[in-house]
């Protein structure tokens, strides 16, 4: 990246400072796929201030690094924000109520009810911190050597790009969504107010980054229905304010041998020790946060049917959930997370004997832990209603060692390039679900190794480095340089291919 001086730009930071002064890493696929980037293009990291540790650092200006100096090759600021206008911004609008739209969450029969105090957030919050975390990179990226590229993640900073082009109007701008893009009509659950400036605020990037071939098209099908602007769908174009915008589908992936040479430490080692200590014959795992989009308590029920239906399984068979609680500051998640808790102890109740717990709920935030259970899974579970990619599905069957079977819901964006080598099903059908667990267990070892090699094969190609790389090698290629000329999208003369197709076209 020689030529740019890179910004990542995210709401969460993949470090935390703490009251004690001790710096923790942040969680998930997000944080640690984000991390492998910052790495690759020596960026400069900027996030919103969530703690009063944060604040703090937010309020001095400095970056933190690790511990050590090693862990982070880059800097991370902290974007200053109020406690108030940070909980509007995030436990009101970007969840659920964004979250949840990208997710085909909401009962629309009775939510969500977009009321004052909907509004008052938006205003409030939403844009508030959006404003800061995008007034902290401007007055960092004034300060590089070279052209700012800036790298703006996920849905809690939809509206940053806009600003950011509005002061710098020859900065790179791209944005990534980790989450699925809704067609058209879900998206009308937001308001004209919040969802045009959502996408105005997208399409001032160069390019937009989504998991799938299915969030492109559905996001290019909301340009054109909602905001009535000239799409092409071949190219994956949309013109904006006389702009080309690019919209490119880059499956997020995992840091392959990262992920294997920690499976093979001595902390994983140990618990992998632990849980074949209490383990029965077979075992089924699910990893997940708990959150209503991983579908949890339909997978519950689904290995309830299969305990009813298959009695041989008893004494046999076990589920493991690992679980981390998550949004805990938000009702719909605090009540999920109860109904897993209810289910599981009535399934235990209903089928549990002296001898044999049928499942085991762990609930926590430990990578080892979640390693060791990859390792030791003989069937996967990942059935989620809706998910943009979910590591989950790529991480276990790289460590696993028992050339475990992946269980995949058609609807995880992982679905597209595992599909082939799992066994699919649908995440509403409970029936279908218990079939396939059944499936899973009885399956012979040939399938299962043939299976199990073909998905490592996939991963180990399409990586995090080729995650980046792509990301990149788009950005060079198709971002102009300052006042050089532009695509644009007009429509074709009428002739043998009839009227008013469109085509991309190059002009000044």
């Amino acid at each position: 990246m020689g030529e740019f001086s890179p910004i990542i730009l995210s709401n969460r930071a993949p470090l935390t400072p703490t009251t004690e002064g001790r710096l923790v890493p942040g969680a998930g696929g997000l944080v640690k796929a984000l991390t492998s980037l910052a790495s690759a293009t020596r960026a400069t990291w900027v996030s919103a201030a969530r703690t009063d540790a944060e604040r703090e650092v937010a309020n001095a200006g400095v970056p933190i690094s690790s511990e050590d100096g090693s862990e982070q090759a880059f800097p991370i600021y902290f974007a200053p924000t109020d406690p108030e206008a940070y909980r509007l911004h995030y436990s009101v609008i970007s969840n659920p109520l964004i979250w949840f739209a990208h997710h085909y969450l909401w009962n629309i029969s009775l939510e969500p009810n977009i009321d004052r105090g909907i509004y008052e957030a938006w205003l409030d919050g939403y844009r508030v911190v959006n404003a800061a975390i995008a007034d902290r990179a401007l007055s960092l990226a004034r300060e590089l050597p070279r052209r700012p590229l800036f790298l703006t993640q996920d849905y809690q900073l939809y509206l940053t790009p806009e600003l950011i082009r509005a002061a710098l109007p020859d900065a790179v701008l791209q944005h990534f969504i980790h989450v699925p893009w809704p067609e058209p009509r879900y998206f009308k659950v937001l308001p004209t107010a919040m969802r045009e400036p959502i996408l105005k605020g997208l399409l001032a990037n160069d390019i937009i980054g989504l998991q799938t071939s299915l969030d492109v098209h559905n996001f290019l099908r909301c340009c054109d229905e909602l905001m009535g602007l000239r799409v092409a769908e071949a190219e994956g174009a949309v013109l904006y304010g006389g702009r080309l915008v690019w919209i490119r589908a880059y499956p997020v992936s995992i840091d392959f041998d990262a992920m294997v040479q920690l499976s093979e430490s001595p902390a994983v080692q140990a618990i992998e020790d632990e849980v074949a200590a209490w383990r029965p014959e077979k075992l089924v795992v699910r990893v997940d946060r708990t959150d209503p989009a991983k579908n949890l308590v339909r997978g519950f029920l689904a290995y309830e049917r299969l305990l009813e239906d298959h009695p041989e399984h008893h004494g046999r068979v076990a589920l493991w959930a690992f679980l981390q609680p998550s949004r805990q500051d938000v009702d719909a998640y605090r009540e999920y997370l109860e109904l897993v808790t209810s289910t599981v102890e009535r399934i235990n109740s209903r089928f549990g004997r002296q001898d044999w717990t049928p499942t085991r709920l762990d609930l926590g935030e430990d990578l080892h832990r979640a390693v060791a259970a990859y390792r030791s899974y003989d069937v996967l579970l990942v059935n989620p209603i809706l998910d943009g990619m979910n590591l989950v599905a790529k991480e276990g069957p790289v460590v696993n060692q028992r050339s475990g079977v992946l269980v995949l819901s058609e609807s995880a964006g992982a679905h597209e390039e595992l599909g082939a080598y799992a066994i699919s099903i649908n995440p509403f059908d409970v029936e279908l679900t218990a079939r396939a667990l059944q499936r899973a267990l009885e399956m012979g070892l040939p399938e299962r190794n043939d299976r199990s090699h073909a998905i490592k094969q996939i991963v180990a190609i399409n990586d995090v480095a080729r995650w980046i790389r792509h990301q990149l090698e788009d950005i060079r290629s198709v971002v102009p340089r300052p006042h050089e000329r532009r695509a644009t999208i007009e429509p074709k003369p009428a002739g043998s291919d009839g009227v008013g197709k469109r085509e991309l076209v190059d002009k000044t």
